[in-house]
């Protein structure tokens, strides 16, 4: 048998060094090697040597996660040797390899002591999981040894906001701010098209002020949404795994990482299972954002291009890919996207919510007298635009109850603008006319069938206001009748 592993061993190790291989068949031979000898010392340093200047980011992310699976002891001090030598990227994975394992944390903070590893090399997220850490002596420790080095951030955060409000006032350059977002938002938000599923999309932040963004930026954990907050597996074998909680089973929970990476963990393997109350999004960006990158960042959240996507994400009131009327467990109550990316209607775009397999709220359900989900429901929400809109674009015109069953004619949803100046407009919208049936296609005079959803439908209409001042909110309200209205996406197409 050790005659058989040997030849084994060393047939994955001649696929890691094969350089005309795939990057992913090698990175999949060092994560077998690594299973195969989990106490060699020698097969993950093996691995190391592999990673050089010229390889690739990708490669060496993989080579570094692998060897970071070993139980060898000897192999966090050879991770220590190469830091020096790999490129930002790689070094960046080295170092979140020290984090997911307690012994090797405290490898981490001796070279953090002794200016091995310099304070600066870390990332916001890196150091707010050091500070997090599951065992309260090692998050202590960062703690004092970053606080030592200046890179600790600022723990009285009002005082930060307080301090760079100034720059609210500023005009930016919007073209540096899409840089700066792709530089430090986009592997976690999304912003037209752009980035990474992780955090909230971006993309209708322009409905706020850049005083309100500002705070958003520099104390992420003040309202964070419970959807964001983090959470810490530490499994029985050691392993530390933050990230957001993105789905759980009777068997197992799935940790999404800052770095978009899924981990699948077995109920059976968590020793802790620990819940922040901070936000993913880490605090201290101060420390990473010069004031003119910042004041360039908020110009560019901040423009408002002919469509305006209106953030729903803090008033949605359910997840669609559950039942939404009598029961979550019922298919046949759902509407499912096989994706959950922008989606365009009559060259409309509309910024769809990742309901992240039921765990997040992703369309706004109103009240209903019927069934035993609706009942529940608020009878209205309040969404902020704070812009002038020609047309106000609606994915919705479905309900529970709705056409051909219910009253013809009822009052399903009300649309009601706030005006800046504390004027009101309301546009009633109907069953039978706007509203049908979500449970199959059914048209009506005065929407349009959008998207089939697995059998169902969301249909399209547009509310046109009398007024081209600026709207401060749109108020969505239940109306008088037994329908339970449905609203997915809100798009203002400003004059």
């Amino acid at each position: 048998m050790q005659k058989s592993s040997a030849q084994i061993a060393a047939s994955f190790l001649a696929q890691v060094q094969d350089t005309k291989a795939k990057d992913s068949d090698r990175i999949a031979a060092a994560n077998q090697l690594i299973d195969l000898r989990r106490q060699d010392a020698g097969s993950a340093g093996k691995i190391l040597e592999q990673i050089t200047p010229q390889t690739a980011p990708e490669l060496a992310r993989g080579f570094i996660e692998a060897a970071g699976k070993s139980d060898a002891p000897e192999v966090p001090k050879r991770l220590l040797d190469i830091l020096p030598l790999l490129t930002p990227s790689a070094r960046s994975a080295g170092l979140s390899a020290f984090m997911s394992r307690a012994d090797w944390t405290d490898a981490l903070l001796d070279a953090l002591e002794k200016d091995k590893v310099a304070g600066t090399d870390l990332s916001l997220d890196q150091k707010q999981t050091l500070l997090s850490h599951p065992r309260q002596a090692l998050a202590d420790r960062a703690r004092r040894l970053l606080a030592k080095g200046g890179t600790l951030p600022s723990p009285d955060r009002q005082k930060v906001v307080d301090e760079l409000m100034t720059l609210t006032e500023r005009t930016g350059d919007s073209t540096a701010g899409k840089v700066v977002f792709k530089n430090q938002c986009a592997k976690c938000h999304m912003h037209s098209g752009e980035g990474a599923r992780i955090g909230p999309d971006l993309t209708g932040m322009a409905v706020h002020p850049k005083s309100h963004l500002l705070v958003e930026i520099m104390d992420p954990s003040r309202s964070v949404e419970g959807n964001y907050r983090q959470y810490v597996v530490t499994t029985t074998a050691g392993r530390v795994v933050p990230g957001l909680l993105a789905s759980e089973t009777r068997t197992a929970v799935e940790i999404l990482d800052a770095e978009g990476k899924r981990h699948s963990i077995q109920r059976e393997d968590i020793d802790e299972l620990h819940e922040s109350k901070k936000s993913l999004m880490p605090e201290g960006f101060e420390k990473q954002l010069s004031k003119d990158d910042l004041v360039n960042l908020l110009e560019f959240l901040t423009q408002k291009g002919k469509f305006l996507p209106l953030p729903l994400g803090k008033v949605a009131t359910v997840t669609s890919v559950r039942g939404m009327f009598y029961s979550e467990d019922t298919p046949a109550e759902r509407l499912v996207f096989d994706d959950w990316s922008p989606k365009t209607f009559h060259d409309v775009p509309f910024n769809l919510i990742d309901p992240l397999g039921g765990r997040i709220p992703n369309v706004i359900l109103l009240y209903g007298p019927e069934g035993r989900i609706p009942p529940k429901m608020p009878k209205q929400v309040m969404v902020p635009c704070n812009a002038p809109a020609k047309a106000i674009h609606l994915l919705s015109g479905v309900s529970g109850w709705g056409y051909p069953f219910g009253k013809k004619g009822s009052v399903s949803l009300i649309v009601r603008l706030h005006y800046e100046d504390g004027k009101t407009e309301g546009h009633e919208l109907k069953n039978g006319f706007h509203f049908a049936d979500y449970i199959r296609r059914q048209d009506v005079p005065d929407s349009q069938f959008a998207f089939g959803l697995h059998g169902r439908q969301i249909r399209y209409l547009a509310v046109s206001p009398q007024r081209s001042d600026k709207i401060k909110e749109i108020e969505f309200i239940k109306g008088p009748d037994e329908t339970a209205p449905v609203i997915m996406a809100v798009t203002v197409e400003t004059p």
